[in-house]
């Protein structure tokens, strides 16, 4: 019941933000913070007000819902936060950019989930090894174009600030 609660008030949200932002002139930002902040608060509400959650231990529960936030929050709606707030620094279309549209998307999704592996292990030179790999890899765009470079640093900082925020 709980599922068919969150899958259509999600459905919802989705489905009303665009008429609400344009009917209260609201901005991609702040649309996106109270999409976010309405699906985390009734996911929250329902597990609260949920007897069956009573029955298993709350020690459990709060853990794995932890977890499952945690995994959440880094995931996809982090990518949508880094598209919004740093669109301005992304290199404009006429820069040379050789990529499978999406990639780094799911590069950077890629990277915040080993992060979090490696942390959830106490293994913090292992996040070293993540940025070295995706660093050689871009190498020859970092080195030539500056504007590339820094849109990389931006999205790299970025991602190492939400899982540490996230944590």
């Amino acid at each position: 019941m709980i599922s068919l609660i969150i899958l259509f008030s999600h459905a919802l949200i989705d489905f009303g933000k665009s008429y609400i932002s344009n009917w209260l002139r609201l901005s991609n930002m702040v649309t996106f913070l109270l999409d976010q902040m309405l699906h985390i608060a009734i996911i929250l509400f329902l597990v609260k007000n949920n007897p069956v959650v009573n029955l298993i231990a709350s020690e459990q529960i709060g853990q794995m819902l932890n977890m499952i936030l945690f995994l959440v929050l880094i995931t996809k709606p982090t990518n949508v936060f880094f598209k919004i707030f740093f669109q301005k620094y992304q290199p404009k279309d006429n820069q040379k950019m050789d990529t499978i549209p999406g990639a780094g998307a799911t590069i950077g999704l890629l990277e915040r989930i080993v992060m979090s592996i490696c942390i959830i292990f106490n293994q913090f030179a292992s996040i070293g090894l993540v940025f070295t790999a995706k660093s050689i890899v871009r190498y020859n765009k970092i080195s030539e174009s500056p504007t590339f470079a820094e849109y990389y640093l931006i999205g790299l900082l970025f991602s190492i600030l939400s899982v540490l925020l996230a944590t």
